[in-house]
């Protein structure tokens, strides 16, 4: 990475990986790799084991989501195939809390998020605390929702309830998907 990259960075618990999630790491490379001098890079923020077990709504998901050290491979895998298709390179770190380094590293140009209000809300949030420090303000680049089959856009929620897989497709009542 040289300082004339542009950096992107984005966060979450990424796991089981699915097409909204990829729709989030195409943006945050997008939004990286630009025109002019530098490749850009991409930091991804994988949620630690204790802050997702904090942050979930249900509890018992915390338990389903895996090791660290494992989502972190499953991770890398994915960035590794998504990341030939652009200029900018990528690192994983760990978040121990809900604003990572976006809100305290002045070499980061944009955030990456997903259009839930939650999202939305802190990306506003971790900008004021920013302005406040005497930060300049990150851009705020909003990814997609991507719905399955039915709709309903996809959520590591619907896959580990098994309604659908990790790219839409609506599970059969035997959790065995639609043999077509």
């Amino acid at each position: 990475m040289s300082e004339r990259d542009r950096i992107a960075i984005l966060g979450g618990t990424f796991t089981p990986i699915h097409n909204g999630h990829r729709a989030l790491l195409h943006k945050a490379f997008q939004t990286a790799s630009h025109d002019g001098e530098g490749d850009g890079h991409v930091i991804v923020g994988l949620t630690a084991s204790d802050l997702a077990e904090q942050t979930r709504s249900n509890g018992a998901h915390a338990a389903q989501l895996g090791s660290f050290s494992d989502r972190r491979a499953a991770l890398e895998s994915e960035l590794s195939n998504l990341s030939t298709a652009y200029t900018a390179s990528f690192e994983t770190i760990r978040l121990e809390d809900t604003e990572g380094p976006a809100a305290t590293r002045p070499d980061i140009d944009a955030l990456v998020v997903s259009p839930e209000a939650k999202a939305q809300r802190r990306a506003h949030d971790i900008n004021a605390q920013r302005v406040a420090d005497g930060l300049p303000r990150l851009e705020i680049h909003t990814a997609p929702f991507v719905v399955a089959e039915d709709g309903t856009r996809i959520s590591s929620t619907r896959i580990r309830n098994g309604e659908i897989d990790e790219h839409g497709r609506l599970m059969s009542p035997d959790g065995a998907g639609d043999p077509d």
